[in-house]
């Protein structure tokens, strides 16, 4: 097992008299041992994939009952393009050079279908062709979509000819736009049981066209959540929903009704019990989503969730109620936190760990925790590489033992999202993971250690 080769490594160096301790401004304090003592490992000709020797548990990757620490690149492309998937099966090898054992391919469901019916209207072999070319050359394939309009991801044009009733809608009865994120997107009510079904469709149509037994897990949509900066939903949809929980669960106080008219009161807005309704439904969202992928991948399937744990002060109106949320979310492997680094203050986001641990206590599951979004390659840049090691080294002290992902992989010089230049050379950020995976290693498999 090559932490046990690093370890042992590691302790050749100290009896030869290396120093203790690193004062470069490229590290900081916590760093114990010089980074550049730990070479990086050799990469392995002819890995072993077999999806029958995969195993998720205690918040690991086992293969063959060996831990595996994942490094997973997300790369952003059109995947219903075959050009654009031969250009990835062909960079493949340099993504191996450079330590990456897993790739999540995330489909956007506007690049696939048109019209809106969930159904694609572009052929899935390019998708097919990546997924094989992935597993072949010894990497772990994951697949994830993009079915939310919030954050980047678009609904069909087509859907909202047919659905033109399916819009968010505010606390001041407006139709919502994705004005938060800035890509000015028709955001859509997930409480719209016609969008939840096309949503459906389309992830068991992705599904059903590649051999779902080289997927390693399957991710519901990217960042779950209504919105931080908007108060929503408010629409004939949320209210037949939520007039119907209410129904169900023998609720009937008048405060805890939803108002007939707009603008929408605080009160309401900040209800209790209509929070912890929207964080159940929000849930529900996420556990149909995972219900679609395993109707068709089988009911072992391993499920994968963004949590977006971000400034307490919207939090309520991402969620609900996150603790909530995360009770409810009972189809979830692995748990996906986002922020796990506070940005306004430079500090760790601690209480998106503790909501999660908190959750995993008082229910007893065995979630595999991490990251999304480790890092990427535009909300990192600002901080000093010193920084960049308390970042990476929390999420390891935080209990993170499966992996860290990487968006975008993408080799663009003057695209900032993108992590590596025009050539592959390594953008600053992720060169500091890069040119020092072998210590990386090393680090995650020495605090394991010193849990037992």
């Amino acid at each position: 097992m090559i932490f046990k080769i690093l370890f042992l490594l590691y302790f050749a160096i100290f009896s030869a008299g290396c120093n203790d301790t690193i004062e470069s401004p490229e590290d900081d304090e916590s760093v114990d041992i010089p980074m550049d003592s730990i070479p990086n490992p050799p990469v392995n000709p002819n890995p072993i994939v077999d999806y029958n020797l995969w195993k998720i548990e205690n918040g690991k990757f086992y293969l063959d009952g060996e831990w595996v620490f994942l490094k997973i690149g997300k790369p952003l492309r059109d995947f219903s393009s075959m050009a654009s998937v031969n250009q990835l099966i062909a960079d493949l090898d340099k993504l191996r050079e450079k330590y990456y054992n897993t790739i999540e391919i995330n489909c956007y469901w506007h690049h696939f279908d048109t019209d809106g019916d969930g159904v694609p209207d572009k052929s899935l072999e390019p998708l097919n062709k990546l997924v094989n070319a992935i597993y072949e050359k010894g990497m772990y394939p994951c697949l994830s979509v993009e079915t939310y309009s919030v954050g980047g991801g678009q609904i069909p044009k087509g859907f909202w000819a047919k659905n033109p009733d399916a819009y968010a809608i505010d606390d001041k009865g407006n139709k919502v736009n994705d004005t938060e994120y800035g890509f000015g997107t028709n955001v859509v009510s997930i409480f719209h049981s016609g969008y939840r079904a096309a949503a459906h469709t389309f992830i068991k149509s992705l599904a059903a066209g590649i051999d779902t037994k080289k997927i390693l897990y399957f991710e519901t949509t990217v960042e779950p959540q209504y919105m931080g900066s908007i108060n929503l939903c408010y629409s004939e949809n949320a209210r037949k929903e939520y007039n119907e929980w209410r129904k169900n669960n023998n609720i009937t106080d008048k405060a805890s009704e939803m108002p007939d008219s707009f603008p929408i009161s605080n009160s309401f807005i900040t209800n209790d019990t209509w929070n912890k309704f929207r964080a159940q439904f929000l849930a529900k969202w996420v556990n149909d989503d995972a219900a679609a992928y395993r109707e068709i991948a089988g009911e072992n399937a391993y499920i994968a969730v963004d949590y977006l744990d971000a400034g307490e002060s919207d939090q309520i109106r991402r969620d609900g109620n996150p603790v909530e949320f995360l009770t409810n979310l009972t189809a979830a492997n692995i748990i996906q936190i986002n922020w796990t680094w506070y940005f306004p203050t430079n500090t760790v986001n601690q209480k998106a760990y503790d909501n999660v641990s908190k959750v995993m206590k008082d229910t007893g599951r065995d979630w595999a925790v991490t990251e999304h979004m480790t890092f990427n390659g535009s909300d990192f840049t600002k901080y000093t590489n010193s920084t960049l090691n308390k970042i990476l080294l929390n999420t390891l002290t935080q209990g993170t033992r499966f992996g860290w992902e990487f968006v975008n992989v993408g080799n663009s010089t003057n695209d900032n999202f993108a992590i590596y230049k025009d050539d592959w050379s390594a953008k600053r950020v992720i060169k500091y993971v890069d040119e020092h995976w072998g210590y990386w290693l090393y680090k995650a498999e020495l605090i394991e250690a010193s849990e037992k």
